[in-house]
């Protein structure tokens, strides 16, 4: 296996575990990418619980055909990575979580508004709610990629969250501050109507995140 394989491994694998660690997701749920070079992925396997999973045991995936060439059966969310991949080649890594407030948004099937200054600066924007489609096919990847526009997370109604970013640092910190941003929210819902930013930090907000992703 080449040392840049290798290295890709690692990395998704690294995250898998922070991912767990932060409590965004329990047993096997949720799954972990990224781009190894252009032709090929590494990702989460499917169904290992993710404090018994090995280095080794993540997947390396050729991006065109979507077969594994090394390693287990990859996650059964794979389609909408290639499919994510396939339409943005900007994007080289990606986190999927069922974090629980999140999730609790998604079956509410409710956006997450611009509350919070770091929702401008780490989203750009308000977290949209892309539409339902049935875990493991191609049409979650599709509604992934109309619900982000430009930005860089998305809630799958039903289901969870998909974060990405240039790296899978930047793709799990998305993910990280989703949840804590929508626990506030949905804890706000009980008390009243949450007020959204106003105009003027919305767009220096939005300045900002423009700036970090050049």
């Amino acid at each position: 296996m080449p040392e840049h394989m290798e290295d890709a491994r690692r990395d998704v694998w690294l995250h898998a575990r922070k991912m767990w660690e932060a409590r965004l997701v329990v047993a096997s749920a949720g799954n972990v990418s990224r781009r190894v070079d252009e032709q090929h992925i590494a990702v989460t396997p499917s169904a290992i619980p993710y404090e018994t999973l090995t280095e080794d045991q993540i997947v390396i995936v050729d991006l065109e055909s979507g077969r594994a060439i090394d390693g287990q059966t990859p996650s059964y969310e794979l389609p909408m990575h290639l499919t994510v991949y396939r339409s943005r080649p900007d994007v080289h890594a990606i986190v999927h979580t069922h974090s629980p407030y999140v999730t609790t948004l998604s079956v509410l099937r409710r956006p997450l508004p611009p509350v919070i200054d770091e929702m401008m600066v780490y989203f750009g924007g308000p977290v949209e709610v892309a539409d339902y489609a049935f875990t493991g096919t191609d049409e979650v990847g599709l509604h992934v990629i109309r619900a982000l526009g430009d930005r860089t997370g998305v809630i799958l109604a039903n289901h969870g969250n998909v974060c990405i970013g240039r790296h899978l640092r930047q793709a799990l910190h998305v993910a990280v501050v989703m949840e804590s941003c929508a626990q506030v929210y949905v804890e706000a819902l009980k008390l009243g109507e949450p007020v959204t930013l106003p105009i003027e930090a919305i767009v220096a907000g939005r300045r900002m995140f423009e700036e970090r992703n050049r």
